[in-house]
Formats: C-alpha cells, structure tokens, sequence
C-alpha cells in the first residue's frame, strides 16, 4: 500500500510539474493542458487540485521560494520546488514530510544526486518555518493586474475580488426547460439575470453521475453566463446568429428564449470545440446549423447577433486562476485588436432594425466599455440599448454584455 501511495504521490508532483512547464511557456492555457498533456489522466483532479491552489497563491509561494533559495534554482526544478511548496502550506491530502521525500526521490531522477541533496535541504527548512498567508489584494494578485485594477477599482472591489479568487469556485450548473434537480442532489437555487434556473451543489460527483448532462437535461456552466443572453428582446426575432459559439453554451440560453420557429446559426471558427456544440444540440434533440467558418467569413442576414468574443479571462479567474498570472498589456492589445475585428464582422450580419449583443468574459475596461464607446463613434446605424459589467464575487464569475441595436433605416453595408 504505501509503494502504492508513493507511486501516486509520484504521479501528480511530475504531472503538476509538466503542466507548470506548458503554461509557463504560454503554449497552453491549465485547463488545456489538464485536458490534454497528463502522463497520468486518472489523476487529473489530484493535479488540478494542486495546481489551482499554486496559482491562487503565487506570489506567496514564489516569493517563499526566493527566500529559500541562496540563488534561482533552474526552471525544471524551480517547478518541482513551487509545486511541492503549495502541497506543504496549502494541500492537507499529503504530509508535508512526504510530500519532501517524493520530491527528493523525483529530483534524483531528474538531475542526480546533487539536485536531491538541494531539494531536501531546502524543502526541509520549509517545513520547519512556514510563512504567514496574507490573504490581501498586495500579497495575492499579479503586480501588472494590481496596479491597473487599483486604478479602476475601489478597495472594496479589490478585496471582495480577492475573496474570490482565494476561494474555489461552486459547482453549479443550469437546469433545462422544466427539468427539477432531484432531492438527492441536494442543490441550492443561485440567482442570475433572464429567466433562467442556476442552481449549486456540494455533490458533483452525484450530479455528473446521473446521467442529465448527457441527456441534456443540465448544463454545466457559471450563473455569470446568463448575463448576455438575457440582454436581447426576444419578440419577433426569427433568425438568430452566435458567431463565437463554441461549445455551445450561450446559444442554447438563447433557444430557450427563442419563440417557437425561430432558428439559430452556431458559428465558430474552432472545428474541435464545434463537435462540442454539434453533441450539446444533439442531446437536446435541436437541429440548428453548425458552422466552422472566421466571423467575417459569414454571409445572411439576422435579427439577433450574439458576439460573445475571445477576451484575456481576467473575470473568470475564479475558475481559470492561471489567467491573471499569463495577463500582459502586449496581449491586451492583441486581443482588444481582434474584439474589434469580430464586432465589425458582426455588424455586417445584422439586419436592420436588429439587435447585437457584445459580450466577453473580462472585467478590463479596453475590452468592454471602451469596445463600445469606439464601435459606436464608427457606426451611427447603431444605438446603445444598455449593458452591464459583473465583477467577480464568490457567487458568480466576471462578465460583461452590451446590447445594441441597428437603426430599422439604415443600409446594409
């Protein structure tokens, strides 16, 4: 049993240490790289356990491993020495002596002898002082983002904000039509914007289990979701497009406000993510056309767009805490590039007298409000009909949507 738990323990340090090395190149994001690059799959919630909390304490575990180290151990053992360190202060499913010891035995393997010897030293000198957690917005976010959100946020945003992403995030998920969660999956009810039923549970497993995902009967998803989809007036529109739909979660909160006829284009530019869409409509028994095509690629006309773009994740960090840690200016500037492309591309599929819903899944103002703000000094055709930005708490994820509304006059482009 206990060669059994080595080997175990084994596992997750060198699969959490592999997944560091692909998200700290940026050739992956940690949710990509949990789903696709694990020696050891069957681990996957162990690692992303440990992982997860690495991220939300960053700064503490790096800045605890400077102080440790004389000089910058290399990158393949600064990994295995920042995983290890997260396992003794924040993890209680291994003992932080044995959590040294696979360490140690992984560090022989890696680099000799001399590379163990370093590893035990520091990791036992870890052990014996571990520091102080200061769960404030200073001593938990990545400078670059600190310093830009104390500009835009109050101190109380920064600290509700840091609760939040300190804390895990619910398992929650939205039920379907008129499905009623069982009493045994003892959920509670969350509220959200539209019409829509979100609900959590401390019991995923049970949930997962049952077979409603499968069926369609739930979808997994956080209540942040519904915020664009609720967004449009609903009456007299026929024809609906979701440009970014992949895999396929806002377009099936839009159906359900569809009247009755009404169809629904899912367009995407990802040909993997769009099997997602294609077996979420399957399951659901909705025959809507799936499309792998660029923005600008489609053709028709829509009384109802959705623009749900690709954004840096800043207000999702809840659930993707790596975020914030891969958040560059440069690539704000990149992104904010393609938002714009994209919302351009979807001007151009809208009918007149028509709605247009913007929305991403960011908390920066350059993506959201000033999106707006630019794209309507270029398009008079164009009225704000109103939005809102949703900061992330312990409810609920960050998000933003904005609806507008094309002039029932102007000529199409």
């Amino acid at each position: 049993m206990r060669k059994v738990i080595s080997d175990t323990a084994a596992h997750v340090l060198s699969d959490a240490t592999a997944v560091l090395a692909l998200v700290e190149s940026n050739e992956r994001s940690l949710d990509d790289a949990l789903d696709s690059s694990l020696a050891h799959p069957e681990l996957r919630r162990t690692v992303s356990s440990l992982l997860f909390a690495y991220f939300r304490h960053k700064r503490l575990v790096d800045g605890w491993l400077a102080g440790l180290a004389a000089r910058p151990p290399r990158s393949r053992l600064r990994r295995l020495l920042a995983a290890t360190l997260t396992q003794i202060r924040f993890q209680s499913g291994i003992a932080p002596e044995s959590a040294v010891n696979v360490a140690v035995e992984l560090a022989k393997a890696l680099g000799g002898r001399g590379e163990a010897g370093f590893v035990n030293a520091l990791l036992r000198r870890a052990v014996a002082a571990p520091p102080v957690v200061q769960e404030t917005p200073e001593e938990v976010f990545p400078p670059e983002l600190l310093s830009r959100w104390q500009r835009s946020r109050s101190a109380e945003e920064l600290a509700a904000m840091c609760r939040a992403f300190l804390a895990p995030a619910a398992f929650t998920f939205r039920a379907e039509r008129e499905f009623e969660p069982p009493d045994e999956w003892a959920v509670r009810p969350i509220a959200c914007r539209g019409p829509y039923r979100f609900f959590e549970s401390d019991e995923p497993g049970i949930v997962l289990q049952s077979g409603a995902l499968r069926e369609g009967r739930i979808y997994i998803q956080d209540p942040a979701t519904a915020l664009a989809p609720s967004l449009p007036v609903m009456t007299g529109v026929r024809r609906v497009l979701d440009l970014c739909a992949a895999p396929g979660g806002k377009s099936l909160l839009l159906a359900e406000r569809m009247e009755s006829g009404a169809t629904l284009t899912a367009a995407d530019r990802s040909a993997r993510r769009q099997k997602l869409t294609q077996e979420n409509f399957r399951c659901r028994g909705l025959e809507f056309p799936v499309v792998v095509a660029e923005p600008r690629e489609l053709t028709g006309s829509f009384d109802l767009v959705l623009a749900d773009v690709p954004c840096s994740n800043t207000g999702v960090f809840r659930r993707r805490p790596d975020a914030l840690w891969r958040f560059r200016e440069s690539g704000l500037r990149e992104i904010t590039a393609l938002q714009n492309e994209i919302l351009e591309a979807a001007a151009l599929r809208v009918a007149p007298g028509g709605q247009l819903v913007y929305s991403t899944c960011s908390i920066e103002p350059e993506e959201n409000a000033g999106q707006i703000e630019r794209f309507l000094s270029a398009h008079p055709e164009f009225e704000a009909a109103g939005g809102e930005q949703l900061l992330p708490s312990t409810e609920h994820d960050g998000a933003y949507a904005f609806l507008l509304r094309r002039n029932s006059k102007s000529m199409r482009r």
